[in-house]
């Protein structure tokens, strides 16, 4: 026997528990279908924002939010840093990458390192492999990862 639709009833809650995985797109569903969505919903929130509608707002820069995270994840499997630090490993300062002159510049393992000042390279040069992998490691960039001041339920 079939029953008819109330349009009223429940759907299942998302364990919010759970950590969402973002799915890695290609830069041509994010550019075709992501972006699109993404600039829609800002718009949506804005309207709301203008409107008075605090709620409808909120729910979509809180999809804004997640669409982003997806773009942004799936951007970052696309393109590869310049450099595989952001800190010197020989002196700890902020690396600017667009302003590393290549004689600051060394491969190590497949990798570009980068340095902040002409002496940095020379005492690289002199490390072993060890101390080379222990200095790198702890100048590497950190993973990415999705955070709001507002937490999503």
């Amino acid at each position: 026997m079939a029953y008819a639709s109330s349009g009223h009833e429940q759907k299942p809650k998302m364990d919010m528990k759970k950590p969402v995985i973002a799915k890695i797109l290609s830069l041509e569903k994010i550019h075709s279908g992501h972006l699109p969505m993404l600039s829609q919903s800002i718009d949506k929130a804005i309207k709301a924002v203008e409107a008075g509608n605090k709620e409808i707002a909120l729910a979509e820069l809180h999809k804004a939010q997640k669409m982003l995270a997806t773009i942004k994840k799936s951007i970052g499997k696309h393109v590869k840093p310049k450099f595989a630090n952001v800190r010197c490993p020989i002196m700890g300062s902020l690396i600017n990458p667009d302003k590393v002159a290549k004689n600051l510049i060394r491969d190590y393992k497949n990798q570009k390192i980068a340095f902040c000042c002409g002496g940095c390279p020379i005492q690289w040069d002199k490390l072993t492999d060890a101390e080379k992998d222990a200095k790198l490691a702890k100048v590497k960039p950190k993973p990415v990862e999705y955070h709001s001041k507002h937490k999503m339920h």
